[in-house]
């Protein structure tokens, strides 16, 4: 039976790539971007080398991505687009002035959204393990000139302060985790992976130099469950916060959790649930836990 996780990957990249043919997309991707007109959408892409193009955002940012990247930079490369309905959320949720936390950042589409969103009166806080896309981010920040009130670390957000194991993915970055899918998800997606070792910490460690923490997004592959718990003092002293977090059971299994367990969590934490791609509809613990992935708001 194939790993849960390729239902997950199905979900997320919302159009076949074609499993057979994935190399070989991958490999025409960056041949393509060194010939690819200027007129297209909206000024590029242009390619740099050495795996990185840089791509224009249709609300207006540049960003570096990783052209080895089969789950984000093709979007970004051809659209200009990444999410929608989370990029819509956003935009509708943040207002200038407010405190933007991303836990799991990746390159910083949604950190450098929400730094534009939140403007120079607010804050904003990106989060990433995975070292060169840390490295993308920080350099994505300070190409946009977000870094006098955007701040970016290269830490794995979990529940203590230790060292993990991050399996980076190398076609499939954006999913790289401290829980691995398995050799046969592995070949079934085409991709490989290699260990290195990151330093994790606690997000109510990260976070002390905040004033407060309006609006969170946690997309941390699996790890979430993790990520709440070293949340528990900026969410007492944050009754307001509103949090947007993956639903991928499957995931939290790969890293040793319980679906429910998250749940729980933050029902303990008096926070409610709404389905994003249901409209942002309520959706209770059953239905949740029924749910092969998706986007919780989850509020109190």
């Amino acid at each position: 039976m194939p790993h849960p996780y390729l239902t997950r990957v199905a979900a997320r990249v919302r159009r076949s790539l074609g499993l057979d043919e994935m190399a070989r997309r991958l490999d025409g991707i960056e041949a393509r971007l060194a010939t690819i007109s200027v007129d297209r959408y909206p000024y590029g892409p242009l390619y740099f080398g050495d795996h990185t193009a840089l791509v224009a955002t249709r609300w207006g940012a540049k960003m570096l991505v990783d052209t080895r990247d089969a789950m984000v930079s093709p979007w970004l490369v051809l659209d200009g687009l990444w999410e929608s309905h989370v990029t819509d959320w956003l935009q509708h949720t943040l207002q200038p002035g407010q405190v933007f936390v991303d836990v799991g950042a990746n390159i910083g589409y949604f950190t450098l959204l929400g730094g534009m969103l939140v403007g120079p009166e607010g804050r904003c806080v990106g989060i990433e393990a995975h070292p060169r896309l840390a490295e993308l981010l920080q350099r994505n920040v300070i190409i946009n000139g977000l870094h006098t009130h955007v701040t970016t670390w290269h830490r794995a957000a979990w529940s203590e302060a230790t060292e993990l194991k991050l399996h980076m993915r190398r076609n499939f970055a954006s999913n790289s985790s401290v829980g691995s899918i398995g050799p046969d998800a592995l070949s079934r997606l085409g991709d490989t992976e290699k260990i290195t070792e990151v330093q994790a910490l606690p997000l109510d460690d990260l976070l002390t130099d905040l004033p407060r923490v309006d609006v969170m997004k946690i997309d941390v592959e699996g790890a979430e469950i993790h990520v709440v718990r070293g949340l528990a003092r900026t969410l007492e002293a944050n009754p307001a916060i509103t949090i947007m977090f993956e639903w991928s059971p499957a995931q939290i299994e790969d890293v040793g959790g319980e679906p429910g367990t998250l749940i729980d969590l933050l029902t303990g934490h008096g926070f409610t649930f709404r389905l994003l791609e249901a409209g942002l509809s309520t959706i209770d613990r059953a239905a949740l836990l029924a749910l092969p992935y998706g986007n919780v708001v989850a509020t109190r």
